[in-house]
């Protein structure tokens, strides 16, 4: 596989994975096939994020369109306390901050690499940065097949910068869905996140541990 169609792979991967972090809809997932292509993306390259893809897959057919959209809402949505919040600044600034300093740098950051973004949700939410990440992939690769070399750096300091900077939370967003519900299919989610974001540690050089 060539270093273009890695960016390509581990874009998609952000992609997908954006995906299972909206609110559900059973049906359109299994149609659109999200978790077996995840696992077939991730087979070559972060074989033990495919592993929990897979497990995503058989989970997601057995629970139902109600109790996935439930627990959805408990884990992420509220009304009450979030379970485990899919917001950025929540962990990593003091006091469960929303909407804190670190929302507005991702915000700039967004703005940064050419996007107007136009969102309900506040821009640090896992979601959208891994849906800008994977834009930042395609970037990369859509400059380097133009040949445009130094434009496709730029696109690639970009995503070491917004992994190591903005996505650092991830791993405790894992850890916090693991603990605090037990529907396998979120459940095989944050196994899935938080191996692949393991595997981008050492795409992006920096050493990491995955969740328990």
């Amino acid at each position: 596989m060539t270093d273009q169609n890695k960016t390509i792979t581990r874009g998609d991967c952000f992609k997908l994975l954006a995906a299972c972090f909206c609110e559900p809809e059973k049906d359109l997932l299994i149609e659109e096939h999200v978790c077996e292509n995840l696992n077939n993306l991730l087979s070559d390259w972060a074989s033990e994020a495919s592993m929990a893809a897979g497990e995503m897959a058989l989970s997601l057919k057995a629970i139902s369109q109600e109790q996935l959209s439930i627990d959805h809402a408990a884990l992420f949505v509220g009304p009450f306390e979030l379970i485990a919040a899919p917001y950025g600044s929540i962990y990593s600034e003091g006091n469960r901050l929303l909407m804190g300093e670190t929302t507005i740098d991702v915000l700039r950051f967004y703005e940064e690499a050419g996007l107007s973004v136009d969102i309900k949700e506040p821009p640090d939410h896992i979601a959208i940065e891994l849906e800008f990440m994977s834009y930042l992939c395609i970037k990369e690769a859509e400059s380097s097949s133009d040949g445009n070399l130094g434009e496709a750096e730029r696109y690639r300091e970009m995503q070491l910068q917004f992994f190591r900077k903005y996505l650092h939370w991830g791993q405790q967003f894992c850890e916090s869905i693991k603990k605090g519900s037990d529907n396998q299919f979120y459940q095989s989610l944050a196994d899935c996140l938080s191996r692949f974001m393991v595997s981008c540690d050492q795409v992006y050089d920096k050493p990491a541990t995955t969740s328990a």
